[in-house]
């Protein structure tokens, strides 16, 4: 259905992307845009695979929102390798997928978060991800499949328990125990960095779930040194010091 008025985002960029790939493959109009924050910021690596499966999209100068798009008549399958490592994208262009006939293909040349993939898996979208020869990792969606409605537990944000994690080891002698955080390897990252710089940051009370494994996750203080990792080392957040008073700090 045809949206009535401009769909406004808010400053929720992942949600605006993700839209837009929903929105790519259903012939209607569409007008989206969203805080100051948000119209700052580019859309073009988005809509340059959606445009390719045939959508169309009207812009300020940069690809910027507010925008008004056209969604493919005849949407047309497509193989796209994702220029710069983007979960967004990639996510925006397997949404698209669902509505086209045939098979969409993306190739990650750097893996990134696969939230998106397990979601469609679990609502019964038939989806493979697979390693190619040159090592990288290619999904592939089948296009509009029979979905059925599921009963989803979604974990706790790891990115969001960062900050109570590393404040209880800044203390000397404090503890934190965080519920159900997900502990899907492609954003615990951070807490392996912990670990390498003396953090004691363990996980136990496994709770069974449909889109990643969830622990109880602890954190306490311990002996802590800068191990110097470069952000592309580790997922987000992209690099934490953690020192705590009385070792050379302030």
């Amino acid at each position: 259905v045809e949206p009535a008025d401009v769909l406004d985002m808010g400053n929720a960029g992942t949600g605006a992307r993700l839209l837009m790939g929903l929105l790519a493959t259903h012939p209607f109009t569409s007008v989206l845009t969203g805080d100051a924050s948000l119209r700052a910021r580019p859309m073009q690596r988005v809509m340059d695979p959606l445009r390719r499966i045939g959508a169309r999209f009207l812009t300020r100068t940069g690809g910027r929102l507010p925008l008004a798009m056209a969604g493919a008549v005849q949407p047309i399958p497509i193989i796209y390798t994702l220029p710069v490592a983007s979960a967004q994208v990639k996510s925006a262009v397997l949404l698209a997928g669902l509505n086209t006939p045939g098979v969409t293909t993306v190739i990650e040349p750097v893996p990134t978060r696969d939230h998106t993939e397990r979601m469609l898996q679990r609502f019964g979208v038939t989806l493979t991800v697979e390693q190619n020869a040159t090592m990288k990792r290619v999904i592939t969606l089948t296009g509009q499949p029979e979905i059925s409605a599921q009963t989803v537990a979604i974990p706790a944000d790891p990115s969001s328990a960062a900050f109570p994690a590393v404040a209880a080891l800044l203390v000397p002698g404090a503890a934190v125990t965080l519920v159900e955080v997900s502990v899907n390897p492609m954003r615990f990252g951070l807490y392996e960095t912990l670990r390498e710089m003396g953090a004691v940051v363990e996980r136990h009370g496994e709770r069974s779930s449909s889109l990643c494994p969830r622990y109880y996750l602890s954190a306490r203080s311990g002996r802590t040194a800068g191990q110097g990792k470069r952000p592309s080392d580790r997922h987000r957040p992209w690099s934490v010091g953690v020192r705590q008073p009385g070792r050379g700090g302030r």
